[in-house]
Parts: C-alpha cells; structure tokens; sequence
C-alpha cells in the first residue's frame, strides 16, 4: 500500500449513489492489498465476495470517489415498502485515508439522501468498537440489548421527536419486559397530548417488550408490543405514533383493553403519506368503570 495520504478536505470526495461493477473490482484489489494478511479487517475482506459483491449487484452500496477511485463504500439495506427506517451495515476506508472523517462523512450523506425518500429513522448493525464511537459522535444511541454474538445495534432519530414525559396525566409507556407486567415504572413514557405537542413519538422498541397506556399513574392495559395497535411501521421494531386530527375519511375503531375492570377507547386514523402506511392513534376518551 502507499503510504498515508496527507489530509483532505472533505469537498474534494464525491459521493456516488450508483457504483458499478468497475468500483467492485478496484475496491477487491485495495481490499485484499490492505486485509489479504491482516488480522484487522480480514473478516471484512474475507466477504469481500459474499455480501459486499450483492451489494455491488443489488445496488444497495453508496461509494465515496478521490479523483475518480472508489476508496471508500457503505453498504445499506434499502428500506422496504412502507418502512421507514434505513440500515447501515458495513462501512469500509481504503487505509491511505484514514483519520480524515470519512466514514462519518459517507453516513451523513447517506442519511440526507434517506430522510429525503421519507426515512426516519437510521439504525447501524453489527456495531463494533470503532463504529460504535462514529455513531455516537453522529447521535446514535446503543439499543438496550445485544444481539446472541454479543455485538450491538444503534438508532438514531431524524426528525424531530417528541421528548419522553413522566408526568403527563395520559401516557403511552413501555416497558422492558417480556410478561406483560405494567405494574413497574416504564423505562420510556410520552404524553398523548397531541394538541399542545404535534411532534410524533418515535423510538426504538423490541417487540415483545411490553407496552400500554397509564392514566393519572394508574395502568389502564397493556401487551406485547408487536401486537399492540399497530404502532409499529414495516419492517422494524421502531415505535412510531402521530397524529393529524384534521384528516378526511378518517377510520374510528374502538378497542376495549380489559385491565383490573378498566377499559379505554383509541381512534385510529389509517391514511397514506408519502408512499407509506402509517397507523396514527391517540386516546379519545376518559376511563370508564366496568362493573
């Protein structure tokens, strides 16, 4: 390899939303200079024509050129029908430019083209320890478990979400648990106001944690999350909840959640937004007592 490149500014790279099978084959050759005999990126070098190639041929792969050459790649899962998240799965420099930024500078551009398709929310996968510190520095927030090898996802939120709330009189909740037990104070809870704040709730959530609604400190029902009303878009375990009380057509369905002879009513709103379903809900009415 030669040596390092002295320190770019970042306007001479160009991100390349289309790279082509050209880009795969100068990429291998850098890779396997760089990794062929190196403990540190070997595993990365030895999917160089597993994963990495799909990639290349499913276009889901943004490249980063220096006069042309393709010296850095990020990988993605592009986000399914309906979904509103995109995933980040494999970052990799050429070594002559390392220290310059520019695995950070690759996902803030990829993050700017997503939110543009409606993206958002953006999540890395298979964290390890020097991503882990990039997506922290960049605001992304270590999900609470890890995955059976022990490696870590991130989230990071691109809109501006509602802030959690404690003290709301009527609060979504939930809770890290896996029994439907709502009887211990939730890790996350949001206010259901959506009059005094229009800001959607949005945040990461595993599937069978559970999840429910709390009335004046009392829970009123709860369960599993994947479950529960829909609150969750395709593909992904991100909560999102909004609400536009002015829409047209909109559906009214009212479900009973029986909890220590406490029910509740929810209206939801089904409705299109930018070529993606979303279910909006929010609490229509007070508590009733069943006798």
């Amino acid at each position: 390899m030669k040596e390092q490149i002295k320190r770019k500014p970042l306007s001479d790279f160009q991100l390349d939303k289309k790279p082509t099978m050209g880009d795969f084959d100068y990429i291998s050759k850098w890779m396997k200079e760089a990794f062929e005999n190196e403990l540190d990126g070997y595993d990365l070098y030895r999917n160089i024509n597993g994963f990495i190639y799909n990639a290349f041929v499913e276009h889901s792969v943004f490249v980063l050129r220096y006069k042309g050459d393709a010296i850095a790649f990020l990988t993605f899962s592009p986000p399914a029908e309906g979904s509103i998240i995109i995933i980040f799965r494999i970052v990799c420099v050429h070594p002559n430019f390392l220290r310059m930024g520019l695995a950070t500078y690759l996902h803030k551009m990829a993050i700017e083209h997503f939110k543009k398709q409606g993206c958002l929310v953006a999540e890395l996968w298979d964290v390890c320890n020097e991503t882990c510190r990039m997506g922290k520095s960049m605001g992304f927030i270590k999900k609470n478990e890890m995955n059976k090898n022990g490696i870590i996802d991130m989230f990071k939120i691109l809109i501006k979400a509602r802030k959690q709330n404690r003290r709301a009189n009527v609060r979504f909740a939930v809770w890290d648990n896996y029994c439907d037990d709502i009887s211990a104070e939730p890790i996350f809870s949001w206010s259901l106001n959506f009059q005094r704040d229009k800001k959607p709730i949005v945040h990461y959530c595993n599937g069978d944690w559970t999840v429910g609604i709390i009335k004046n400190g009392q829970s009123l029902g709860g369960g599993s999350a994947k479950h529960f009303c829909d609150i969750f878009p395709p593909s992904g375990n991100i909560i999102y909840i909004n609400l536009l009380a002015e829409l047209k057509n909109r559906l009214k369905i009212s479900i009973f959640l029986w909890r220590k002879k406490l029910c509740i009513s929810l209206i939801f709103s089904n409705f299109v937004v930018s070529n993606y379903k979303v279910i909006y809900f929010t609490l229509c009415t007070t508590c009733m007592q069943i006798s």
